[in-house]
């Protein structure tokens, strides 16, 4: 009796490293294979309505939706992209991102005409818009006048400065009109990054708002959005 009381003892205690073991593993993977924090790529331009620009030598700008939108949004159904040869103003509709029976409306931050539109997000949207500033760009664009439109561009520190306050922005927007049980066990109310796709918890009248304060903001004033 006292051998099986022993053996059973050893099993038992034998399963239970098992699985703690296994627990640990898994907390191990789930670290490794989390999202880093949304970040942007040096020597791009932000603009205070989210969209990035890469400036080429020959004047002309790359454009698409930073990180940090793209994936507060999540995942997109379709995007409506204008057509190449087309001329643009800022403050216009540069695209239009659908998500079920949301329309959410990036607008131009320069004047400008479309030399090529990047068609291939049409059909492969999810694989593009998951590398923003690579395969995710919307336009190659020839702006009117660059060196006007350079003022209300963003770069190195003074990015740094805004991105830092964009996290906070949406930390604090989400957090004041997400029901907080939406939110429980998330880095969002530890102070982290906002998280992926918590967009779609917002109500029509706040995914208004939302659109409004951080996609149609008009400039820039020392890292403040105005």
């Amino acid at each position: 009796m006292v051998a099986i009381l022993v053996a059973l003892t050893f099993i038992l205690a034998v399963t239970i490293d098992a699985l703690i073991r296994r627990r640990q593993k898994a907390k191990a993977v789930v670290a490794v294979t989390a999202k880093p924090m949304p970040s942007f790529p040096l020597g791009y331009f932000l603009t205070p309505g989210h969209v990035w620009l890469n400036l080429r030598p020959s004047g002309k700008l790359f454009m698409g939706v930073d990180e940090l939108i793209q994936r507060t949004l999540g995942k997109v159904s379709q995007i409506r992209l204008r057509k190449e040869g087309e001329t643009i103003q800022t403050g216009e509709v540069l695209a239009v991102l659908s998500q079920g029976d949301r329309d959410i409306r990036l607008l131009s931050p320069v004047d400008g005409t479309i030399e090529k539109t990047n068609v291939t997000l049409e059909k492969s949207l999810h694989q593009s818009l998951e590398r923003p500033y690579e395969s995710g760009w919307f336009y190659l664009i020839r702006p009117s006048n660059l060196s006007e439109s350079l003022k209300n561009f963003i770069i190195s520190d003074k990015a740094k400065a805004w991105w830092s306050q964009e996290l906070k922005r949406l930390r604090d927007f989400f957090q004041s009109r997400i029901p907080q049980e939406a939110l429980a066990g998330s880095t969002l109310l530890d102070g982290g990054p906002p998280l992926d796709e918590i967009a779609q918890h917002l109500d029509n009248k706040a995914f208004e708002e939302f659109e409004t304060l951080f996609l149609h903001a008009a400039s820039v004033k020392d890292g403040t959005v105005e």
